[in-house]
């Protein structure tokens, strides 16, 4: 028996990038996926006037990259921001507690 969108949760959204045709299937809502397409387009209109004799792969293999890296970038911030929090928190916690009229 083969299972349905619907029996899986998947969604399969379909979308023209540069001049190919896309199928995604993914967990995440049409309106998800419209918004991650608009970015995708804008990006890819960026890069193509940056480069005007880059083919759509080169363009593609670009925005992974540029993707990658505004990943990265986040995941260091929040690692950071993290150790942050929890410096803080032990800080908090070994300061002594004051009492009233003291």
């Amino acid at each position: 028996m083969t299972m349905t969108s619907k029996q899986t949760g998947k969604n399969r959204y379909k979308f023209v990038f540069g001049d190919k045709p896309l199928t995604l299937t993914t967990e995440k809502d049409n309106l998800f996926m419209e918004e991650v397409e608009h970015l995708a387009q804008e990006k890819y209109e960026d890069i193509k006037q940056k480069l005007p004799s880059a083919d759509g792969e080169t363009i593609a293999i670009l925005m992974a990259i540029n993707s990658l890296s505004m990943q990265l970038e986040r995941e260091v911030a929040y690692d950071t921001l993290k150790a942050e929090n929890e410096e803080l928190r032990q800080k908090l916690l070994a300061k002594p507690k004051e009492t009233d009229g003291e």
